[in-house]
This record gives C-alpha cells, structure tokens and sequence, in this order.
C-alpha cells in the first residue's frame, strides 16, 4: 500500500511538473511576441530610414545622368593644384573651356601649350579649366606634367572621374565649350589643332555664336579610358 501511494505521488509530481512547463513556456513565448513588436516610434524611425534609402538612391542616378549639349553646366566643387577650390558650373559672364586630359596623354601634352597660349591672348572673356581625370592618373604626374609646361589656366583635380563620367569618359582629351549663360554648347573628343580651337574659343568670346547639337566625335579617337 505505501508503495502504491508513493508511486501515485510521483506520477503527481510529474504531471504537475510538465504543467508549469507548458504555462511558463507560453507566457515566454507570448512575452518574446510582444518584445519582437516594434512600437508606433520604431516603426516611424524605420520608415523614415527607409525613405532616406530611396532618396539617396535617387539623387546617385539623377547624379550620373549624362550632360548633353544645350544642357547647363552643372555646379560640380573641384580641388586645384594652387589650393584653391573651383565651382565649375558657377554662374559667370564669361564663356568656358575645359580640357579633360591626363599626364601619361601625349595629345594632351602637344595640346596643352596651345591652350596656355589660347588663355593667355583671351582670359579677359574667356575661362581655360584643365581638368585632370585623377582617377586614371598619378598625382605627382599631374605635378610634373603642370610644371613642366608652365601651364597659366587653373588645373583642377576630377579625383573620382565623376565629372568626365558625365561627358561620357571615352578619351583623352575631351573638351567642353561653355557659353556665358553656362550652358553647354559643345562636347568635343579628341585633340584639335591650334587654329580650330582657335576658331572655337572666338566663336565662344562673341557670347553669340550657334554650336551643333550633335558630339563632335574627332576621327582619331586617342587614349581611351577602361575602368
């Protein structure tokens, strides 16, 4: 008999036991539910995080959209090699030309003088922004390249490519005509001889002149760019 009764206390023992198993499992289980609920704040955060994202996103594309002619120049910070820092699309009265070029670019070293010269007999009207492409270059290159060649015009520093990207970034060198409203009237790849970009900054200096539409794609694509 007190075997018996011992017996049908334990059974007891147990059966209470996996009782309060269950009903503490549950109540944890029911208490993570209620943790892993995020609140009206955390919600609101999320979304606005969220949101952030995609606007980001959509300014990176606006961003890398291609400048075109007929298009404005648009307000891009560049770094100089004398310190200073240039707004290339800042509004200006005068027109503008920027050369893209790189140090290692032997048309871009036959060119450059006949750009220092061009600066200097039409700076009054007209603007010269050498850009250097550093992302395909060497800094100490640009150094060298800059001082051997005396160049008079501001040298400005694409460190990332984000600018020539956006001209299309096919060769070296690319120029771009800029009018005195500060739209663009002309991208042009590939080297020019001295009397046509001559013709071209004259043309630039009427603050009249009519440009094609079209890329002036030189016959002699020279130096292409791979990334």
């Amino acid at each position: 008999m007190k075997r018996f009764l011992f017996i049908r206390a334990m059974v007891m023992l147990v059966v209470v036991g996996a009782s309060w198993g269950v009903i503490a499992n549950t109540t944890y289980a029911a208490s993570l539910s209620i943790k892993n609920v995020p609140s009206k704040e955390e919600y609101g955060r999320e979304r606005l995080e969220a949101e952030k994202e995609v606007e980001a996103e959509t300014h990176a594309v606006e961003v890398m959209k291609k400048i075109k002619p007929a298009q404005r120049l648009p307000s891009m910070i560049l770094k100089g090699l004398n310190g200073k820092t240039y707004d290339v699309g800042a509004t200006r009265n005068k027109a503008l030309v920027i050369s893209f070029w790189a140090s290692w670019c032997d048309p871009c070293r036959l060119e450059a003088p006949m750009l220092n010269e061009l600066y200097s007999k039409y700076k009054d009207d007209v603007d010269v922004y050498g850009i250097n492409v550093t992302r395909y270059d060497r800094l100490e290159d640009v150094q060298k390249f800059s001082r051997s060649l005396d160049l008079q015009f501001p040298i400005l520093l694409d460190e990332q490519g984000a600018l020539f990207e956006r001209f299309g970034g096919v060769a070296f060198p690319t120029h771009v005509l800029v009018d005195h409203h500060g739209q663009v009237r002309e991208i042009i790849i590939g080297m020019l001889d001295e009397q046509e970009l001559e013709h071209k900054i004259k043309t630039l200096q009427k603050k009249e002149g009519v440009f094609g539409s079209r890329v002036d794609s030189q016959r002699h694509l020279i130096a292409h760019v791979s990334t």
